[in-house]
């Protein structure tokens, strides 16, 4: 059922910072723990999916069940293969660090801050991280490769489970910028857990096919007009807006764009989801990519 006009006005104003206070209200309430995490992101994709019927950006990209379900699995296939790598970076990345930590003579956290005030601090610096990664992957022909990043931007009708929709490869530089600030500054396992229902929260909004614009907020965090364009089909407009989770990132290194996007994905067909997963080793013939473009010559 369609939400009212006044409704989704209002809606379109106030979801992005009404559902990140609410995914963090939800973690506190349930515990702070890794089962209220992982209690808190299904609550907020099941409201996208709701919103996503009720006010979708794009009515035309709506998807059917049966591919809904397709991205529950590649979601959930992400979030194992997730565990693993998280799991070895806690294990590898605090010793490692340990000596780096210690040759500053000084404690590189503020541990009086407030948790909310760390955990926006590690927000935007793990972004601003990733940005760069990001942006590498985007301008390299060979990161572009080794990291099947064709993958997650070969989907059409971008929707917010498409935020799981990651090659194996890839995960392993997407985990990595919220582990290694952990582990380089030493900052409270609250603070890092609450950075990453943000981080997760603000980046399954930016993928969703829902309408939203808050004013002042847009400026600092991606929403999903900003990401969907970095998800365009249009190489040049692809190329843009690579910060998932701080837009302000691309304001101030000057790779932000603003504008209209008629389809998501590399090529004029979607390759299927069995395909993508060889993506790093061979890209169809009809794709547009930095891939693609360097071995045309381009």
């Amino acid at each position: 059922m369609p939400l009212r006009p006044q409704s989704v006005r209002w809606v379109e104003r106030w979801a992005h910072p009404l559902m990140l206070a609410g995914a963090l209200g939800s973690w506190w309430l349930l515990g702070r723990g890794e089962i209220a995490f992982w209690a808190t992101m299904a609550a907020v994709l099941l409201s996208l999916q709701l919103l996503e019927r009720w006010m979708p950006a794009m009515p035309e990209w709506r998807i059917g069940a049966a591919a809904t379900w397709k991205l529950v699995g590649v979601y959930l296939i992400g979030l194992w293969v997730s565990g693993l790598i998280i799991g070895g970076y806690r294990t590898l990345l605090p010793p490692a660090l340990t000596g780096v930590r210690d040759s500053f003579g000084v404690a590189l956290w503020p541990q009086s801050w407030p948790w909310l005030a760390q955990a926006l601090l590690l927000y935007f610096a793990a972004d601003l991280i990733y940005y760069w990664i990001h942006r590498a992957i985007h301008r390299s022909a060979l990161l572009w490769r080794i990291t099947g990043h064709g993958f997650h931007h070969g989907f059409h009708n971008l929707q917010s489970l498409n935020v799981g929709s990651n090659h194996p490869f890839e995960l392993v530089f997407v985990a990595l910028p919220l582990t290694l600030l952990a582990g380089l500054t030493d900052a409270p396992v609250e603070a890092v857990r609450m950075a990453g229902v943000l981080l997760l929260t603000n980046t399954t909004l930016a993928h969703a096919n829902v309408r939203m614009d808050t004013p002042g907020l847009r400026w600092f965090f991606t929403d999903s007009h900003a990401h969907r364009r970095h998800h365009s089909a249009v190489f040049e407009d692809s190329n843009t807006n690579y910060a998932c989770n701080a837009i302000v990132w691309d304001r101030l290194f000057g790779t932000y764009s603003r504008g209209p996007v008629a389809q998501t994905g590399i090529g004029p067909t979607q390759p299927p989801i069995w395909r993508m997963y060889l993506l790093p080793f061979r890209e169809p013939e009809d794709v547009d990519t930095v891939a693609t473009r360097s071995k045309a010559g381009e």
